[in-house]
Order: structure tokens, then C-alpha cells, then sequence
């Protein structure tokens, strides 16, 4: 797996409405780029949570990606199920997903304007994701936004 310091390698994808979206780290201040299956319950779980960090932050600088280690049609029911709004790539040849190398599903790799990846977060922890979104906050230069909350009454840990 990739760690933090390494350069994001670029990639072309297309996503489930075969609109092809090309990484390019100068087009956000940062970029997410989340590896998950169709078939993981642990990134069932945390998807809604990724959903809140898209809109907590996508107006200031964040942007979402989605890489799917599924089919076009499994991607489209998942991102459907969950309400999800930021892309859904698809990787049906896992050509990206060998060189991220994600040891868990699910896996973000936080990647900052000059290409390079700053912060790693695996599988799922409720603290950890807070954290996490202060980071983000902290890169952005703006107010921290609370992803998870008391009301969630979310598992503090689930391995992907």
C-alpha cells in the first residue's frame, strides 16, 4: 500500500454514467480518493459518513471520489442505496486499485494539491473519522465539521 508522503498516481476512470474523470491533484485543494466493493459491509457502513464529509466540505475545497472494485451495475445500485453524490469511478480492471494497493475496503487516500498523499484512514472508527474531518478542516482553513455524531449511535470500530 501507498503511505503518506508518496505521490498519487494519476489515473483515468470512467464512472457509473460513463463520464470519464481524470485525477488530476491541482483541480481540488483536496482530494479523496476512496477504494471500496459493492459486497463490504463495512463500507456500507461508512458510506453515509463519507457522504457528510463530501458535503461538509465539497464547497470548500474537498472533492470525493469513489473507486469502485465493482461492475457498472452493482456501483449504480450501491451509490443509489446510499444517496451518494460525489462520483462513483469504476475500476473493473483494478489497474488503479494495484497501484493505490489498499490493504482494506474501505480505504481513503487524502491527496493534496501537489499530488501527494497526506493522510491515510482504513476500514471504519467512529473517533478516527472525526479526526480525520478536523484534519481536512485544519488543510482547508475552515471550521471543523462534526461527521459523526452522538445521535448516529455509530460502532466505534468495523474492519473492513
Amino acid at each position: 500500500m501507498l503511505s503518506v508522503g508518496a505521490p498519487a498516481p494519476e489515473f483515468v476512470l470512467n464512472d457509473v454514467d460513463g463520464n470519464s474523470h481524470q485525477f488530476d491533484a491541482h483541480a481540488a485543494l483536496l482530494t479523496l480518493a476512496v477504494f471500496f466493493k459493492t459486497s463490504c459491509p463495512t463500507c456500507h457502513y461508512a458510506w453515509r459518513f463519507y457522504e457528510r464529509l463530501h458535503h461538509a466540505y465539497k464547497n470548500s475545497g474537498l472533492r470525493v471520489l469513489g473507486i469502485s472494485q465493482h461492475d457498472a451495475e452493482r456501483t449504480i445500485n450501491y451509490r443509489a442505496q446510499h444517496h451518494a453524490t460525489f462520483p462513483h469511478l469504476l475500476d473493473e480492471g483494478f489497474a488503479v486499485s494495484r497501484a493505490y494497493d489498499p490493504a482494506f475496503v474501505p480505504t481513503g487516500f487524502l491527496i493534496d494539491a501537489q499530488g501527494s498523499i497526506v493522510e491515510i484512514v482504513e476500514s471504519w472508527n467512529s473517533q478516527r473519522f472525526n479526526t480525520f474531518s478536523e484534519h481536512i478542516a485544519t488543510r482547508l482553513a475552515v471550521t471543523s465539521q462534526q461527521i459523526v455524531t452522538p445521535q448516529d449511535n455509530a460502532v466505534e470500530n468495523k474492519i473492513g
